[in-house]
């Protein structure tokens, strides 16, 4: 168990530098290459570096010789993050070379492409592991390579957390909108209390001179009245 949550340490540890590094490189198309090379053998093997579960990708895996040897067997296994059990699981088997083959020095073996579909379970990341052996002809006794790397073939992405970033990114927009929004209502309600206040100021003053004519008539009415009446009180009386 400790040796598998080191092994899984180690290689989070890895994609996250991988991430670092490759932070401009979001396209799905774009595929990587992983290559093992070591006493004049070489394994490539091709595969896209980000993919979404139950996706299916396509793997391309070669083999050269730098000098004459015997293939005697290639395996990649292929290993995810099972969103389900909360462990890595092995998700297939690749066997490129199953029996002997014989190469010189500069010789290929075909390039073989394995069309790979991800589970729904799959979460986090990819990696390869290699199972390889390989021998050394030599003059007088021959030299057998047994190796097992591991390496990280691509961070898988999660659908449901992209969706909920696309939608934080949206509500934010919205959230900047409504606030440039109460912004430029806040101004158009101070730039109508300020007409307001000044509406209010200038009539002010006008019905201040308003209530002064209308005072003034009022007394020079009183006034008009009281000398009426008292003209006619004071009319010679007639006599018949």
């Amino acid at each position: 168990m400790d040796k598998y949550k080191t092994l899984t340490l180690a290689l989070l540890l890895l994609l996250a530098t991988a991430v670092v590094h490759n932070a401009n490189a979001n396209s799905l198309d774009q595929n990587r290459v992983y290559k093992y090379s070591l006493a004049g053998f070489e394994v490539w093997v091709e595969y896209p570096f980000e993919a979404y579960p139950n996706q299916t990708i396509t793997l391309n895996v070669t083999i050269k010789a730098w000098t004459d040897l015997i293939v005697n067997w290639t395996v990649i296994e292929l290993y995810t993050f099972n969103n389900v059990t909360r462990e890595y699981t092995m998700l297939n088997s690749l066997v490129y070379v199953s029996q002997p083959q014989s190469l010189l020095g500069g010789g290929l073996l075909n390039e073989t492409s394995y069309e790979i579909k991800l589970p729904d379970y799959a979460a986090n990341l990819l990696y390869g592991k290699m199972i390889l052996k390989w021998t050394i002809k030599g003059t007088e006794e021959s030299t057998v390579y047994e190796r097992e790397p591991i390496f990280i073939m691509g961070y898988l992405r999660n659908p449901e957390l992209e969706r909920l970033r696309n939608e934080v990114t949206e509500l934010k927009e919205e959230n900047a909108d409504l606030k440039e929004n109460i912004t430029d209502l806040n101004n158009t309600l101070t730039d109508i209390l300020n007409n307001l206040t000044d509406v209010q100021k200038r009539y002010e003053g006008e019905l201040s001179g308003t209530k002064s004519v209308v005072a003034i008539l009022a007394i020079s009415t009183v006034f008009f009245v009281a000398t009426t009446a008292y003209l006619f009180m004071r009319k010679p009386k007639e006599y018949w």
